[in-house]
């Protein structure tokens, strides 16, 4: 007989039924990786559709990156409330809402006629990524005890998010190619349903013990902090000069003064400051800035790289990932059966260097213009990379964090690796612009050596600032 604790934990009576391969764990693991998928295909399998979109709804050039800017601007902006809101109001409550609203949006995308009804449903969308995405980082921490348990959810956590991208480049292909781009958006509506479904009858409701009324100052100012910041990178259309870009970089940075200065005199405040003074979880935040940097570099210019100079179409773009997506998955079964005896910020540190050593492969052979010489061995040595590294960072972020911060730690993490990725690319953009652009190997050979060198500065705070203390690493063996 399965019970759970006051945090939401599943507990079992007889010790037969305890550990992650109780059906009821299963149940519940299923459930939030699927939420999780639903989430990261739908940032990469309408990219595919894009062009396709533009004709049968008559963008504008100037329109068209809203389709995708609307929803990054909801999600990342929202993100830090969207788990804080679970922690206070009841994770599966909030997550079941989430993927209702992104469901139901999803819908409303499909059938979508007009370029205005198509870029407010996909801000919709983001709302209700930014309510799921942190509860489910949320519930893994509070569903799963911390060691080889925890460590177990966060590798497939981590596989399904980083695969769930790229599969979501495969998906949009076919079904772009095939019954058309509607179909891209239709098909968050059986994962959203069974996600639905499953979270109702598999996970208990958890929210902190003592629940305090909603620090408003703090989700205010945070909030618009970072749609503010969020906007700011996404509006590619206009320089790094703009006064509008510049204006909304400073009003940020004083809402963030402000909010530091309201959350210092909270009884219950929105971001417990408290979770920065621990030396592991801000120094895997700030890995998880690099690592994002890195990953959506990785992503975004190798695509660029398999068109642009490759001649790839989508659906060939697709298929190129594969390589990625078996070594990823395959590496993240291996980190976990080896991080008892390797360790943590060993295994963190072999992940990054994996990942910085694919993307300097990718730059010092960019121009050779072949797959097979290019591309194919830095993918598989990235895929390992990012096998490695999405479990010990995720282990060592939210070791020993009490469970009513976990939608904040999970809001965090989330949000750095969102905004770190936002802001690496729009910094290497800037820096392939200024040595002539992606029209030739050379503005790629810079992008991806730079971005090799952003795997090098998360690998030197892994070993200066990560300490794994001798429990945790007794919880890892």
């Amino acid at each position: 007989m399965t019970t759970s604790t006051a945090d939401g934990r599943p507990t079992a009576e007889d010790s037969s039924d305890q550990g992650p391969r109780s059906l009821v764990v299963r149940l519940i693991l299923v459930t939030l990786l699927m939420a999780e998928l639903l989430i990261q295909v739908d940032q990469t399998i309408v990219n595919v559709a894009l062009p396709f979109i533009q004709r049968d709804l008559h963008f504008t050039e100037s329109g068209l990156p809203w389709v995708v800017n609307a929803y990054g601007l909801l999600y990342g902006g929202l993100l830090p409330l969207g788990g804080r809101i679970g922690d206070l109001f009841g994770r599966r409550r909030v997550l079941v809402t989430g993927v209702t609203i992104f469901t139901v949006a999803s819908v409303v995308c499909g059938f979508s006629t007009d370029p205005t009804v198509m870029v407010i449903a996909r801000a919709v969308q983001g709302l209700g990524g930014a309510l799921t995405a942190p509860v489910v980082l949320s519930l893994i921490i509070t569903s799963f005890a911390e060691g080889p348990e925890r460590q177990r959810a966060f590798a497939l956590w981590g596989s399904t998010q980083a695969a769930g991208a790229l599969f979501g480049l495969l998906v949009g292909g076919l079904l772009t190619s095939g019954p058309g781009w509607e179909f891209s958006f239709f098909a968050a509506v059986p994962i959203g349903a069974l996600v639905v479904i499953l979270a109702l009858t598999t996970l208990k409701e958890s929210r902190a013990e003592q629940r305090p009324s909603l620090d408003v100052a703090g989700a205010v100012t945070i909030t618009a902090a970072l749609l503010m910041t969020v906007f700011v990178f996404l509006d590619t259309q206009r320089p790094w000069t703009s006064p509008l870009r510049g204006g909304l970089l400073v009003l940020a940075a004083v809402l963030l003064a402000v909010f530091l200065l309201v959350e210092r005199r909270q009884a219950h405040p929105f971001l417990p400051l408290h979770v920065f003074r621990r030396r592991n979880t801000s120094g895997a935040l700030a890995i998880m800035m690099i690592f994002g940097a890195t990953q959506m570099s990785y992503f975004f210019f190798v695509t660029l790289y398999l068109q642009e100079i490759l001649g790839f179409s989508a659906l060939q773009t697709g298929l190129a990932y594969l390589p990625l997506i078996a070594t990823l998955l395959v590496f993240a079964q291996v980190c976990m059966k080896t991080v008892a005896r390797v360790g943590l910020t060993r295994m963190l540190m072999t992940g990054l260097f994996c990942l910085g050593l694919g993307m300097g492969w990718l730059g010092l052979a960019a121009s050779s213009t072949s797959f097979v010489a290019t591309v194919l061995g830095p993918t598989i040595i990235s895929g390992i990379g990012l096998g490695l590294t999405m479990m010990p960072a995720g282990t060592i972020a939210t070791s020993g964090v009490d469970p009513a911060d976990a939608g904040a730690v999970s809001g965090l993490f989330n949000t750095a690796i969102l905004v770190g990725g936002s802001l690496g690319l729009a910094v290497l953009t800037t820096v392939t612009q200024a040595v002539g652009g992606l029209d030739d190997t050379h503005g790629y050979t810079v992008a991806f050596l730079c971005s090799a060198g952003l795997a090098a500065a998360a690998i030197l705070i892994a070993a200066l600032v990560v300490r794994v203390p001798a429990p945790a690493e007794a919880d890892a063996a």
